[in-house]
């Protein structure tokens, strides 16, 4: 994995994450400083579930409500985990997808606009699901 696509703030964004590749991609963002965390959510079945979890394994701010809009609010607040680029590993939310299919589409589009939001940022912002999803492609190569 080049650092080059991580520090791609045009290509940062919410990406499919083959487990194949993991090891390499947090290998690189180590290198390259970036806040790498990682949030496993199997055990959750329900929305509220994940969003706590999202919340106490992202450090949220106590202010975090643990609902859709305190988590979009956290991951485009630049003051949360500053940091010259970040990594959001999220693992295990094909149990949401088989449990409860309308939140698992509807948190994925709150991923997606949190990283369209941090894009304008100028700080390269990652979040890579290793759940496949309809319409989320995988981590380009370059």
């Amino acid at each position: 994995m080049s650092d080059k696509l991580l520090k791609d703030t045009g290509k940062a964004g919410l990406y499919h994450l083959p487990s194949t590749r993991r090891e390499a991609i947090e290998r690189t963002a180590g290198k390259l400083h970036f806040q790498t965390l990682s949030v496993n959510l199997i055990e959750c079945r329900t929305m509220a579930q994940v969003l706590q979890q999202l919340g106490n394994a992202l450090r949220f701010p106590i202010w975090y409500g643990a609902n859709l809009d305190a988590l979009y609010d956290c991951l485009t607040d630049s003051d949360w985990q500053p940091g010259a680029g970040h990594v959001l590993l999220i693992d295990g939310l094909d149990s949401l997808r088989l449990a409860d299919p309308e939140h698992f589409v509807t948190l994925v589009e709150v991923f997606q606009a949190a990283t369209e939001a941090r894009r304008e940022s100028g700080t390269p912002f990652w979040i890579l699901l290793d759940t496949p999803a309809r319409g989320l492609t995988a981590l380009p190569t370059k």
